[in-house]
């Protein structure tokens, strides 16, 4: 039997998300037309991936991404007005508000940490307000509850991403091949500082730090910023199945280890206790006085 002659209508797929409750009991084909159902029903483009999925509690659900946003701007007429920004202690809260096409308005906030943060990192925590904002009033006005992808920052990336078998099934049905993967940006921000980091420095700085052991390499990972450590994340690997600096580490310690070793076992052998390698080199003998007589019968010519 066919995909198509088991496929469900759009209806029955709803029933199964609102009887199920978690988007990882559907199948796949299910997750692929809820997906295009949502997209439907709001009239966004599913091709342009509007959506992502990501695990909350446990749970499989959509978030709305930038893509999202601005169609939904586009096609509902909606303008924004930024009210306010206003800092209470080390949190800036910027209003918006939303008006769409028919004249309806809605207001949203959106908040960011600016602890300790100046010059251009205070100013990207001031756009990041905004745009958050923006975002969350935008979903409202338009009738969605959805979180907004600058609301999960704090979620590992690994959980963002769509599964597999979704992104396989929306490529089929637009019959398109499959996309290459992405590559992996080079940089990095964090989102405490807003400071921006080389993904290839973090590695690098990660594998000095790993050739000098494992203690010196969990001092290196707590000092780094959530989102580093996150990046490092596959190459440190777990005592299991180690990744890379791990196994780097623990190589650098079998090294030390055999080092000490070695100079015990050669103070050991050494009858003072130190070792030959560390001697200090002898003095040179001293040159030998000659005896009277034989100073005598220099001084009178018998041995010329």
């Amino acid at each position: 039997m066919s995909d198509l002659a088991v496929r469900r209508d759009g209806g029955d797929i709803i029933e199964a998300v609102i009887t199920k409750g978690d988007l990882s009991k559907l199948t796949p084909i299910e997750k692929t037309a809820y997906y295009n159902e949502v997209c439907r029903s709001v009239g966004l483009n599913p091709f342009t991936r509007p959506f992502e999925y990501i695990s909350l509690s446990g749970k499989l659900t959509l978030y709305a991404r930038r893509e999202a946003t601005d169609q939904l701007r586009k096609l509902n007429g909606i303008s924004l007005e930024v009210i306010s920004r206003e800092v209470v202690g080390d949190i800036l809260t910027v209003h918006v508000r939303a008006r769409d096409k028919t004249g309806r308005t809605d207001e949203d906030y959106g908040a960011v940490s600016i602890s300790g943060l100046r010059g251009e990192a205070l100013a990207n925590a001031t756009l990041k307000g905004i745009t958050k904002a923006k975002r969350r009033v935008t979903l409202s006005i338009s009738g969605l509850g959805f979180l907004d992808e600058s609301e999960i920052e704090g979620t590992p990336q690994s959980e963002r991403a769509a599964p597999i078998d979704t992104r396989a099934q929306l490529d089929q049905f637009a019959g398109a091949e499959p996309p290459e993967p992405a590559p992996a940006s080079r940089d990095i921000v964090a989102a405490d500082t807003g400071e921006v980091f080389d993904a290839e420095d973090i590695h690098a700085a990660a594998r000095e730090a790993a050739l000098r052991g494992t203690e010196l390499l969990r001092a290196h990972l707590r000092n780094l910023s959530p989102e580093a450590r996150e990046m490092l994340r596959d190459a440190v690997g777990t005592g299991e199945e180690p990744g890379e600096l791990r196994r780097a580490a623990r190589l650098a310690d079998a090294d030390a280890i055999r080092e000490r070793l070695r100079v015990a076992a050669a103070a050991t052998e050494s009858p003072d206790g130190v070792p030959p390698s560390e001697r200090p080199p002898p003095r040179p003998a001293a040159a030998k006085k000659p005896s009277g007589e034989t100073a005598a019968a220099a001084e009178s010519g018998e041995f010329d």
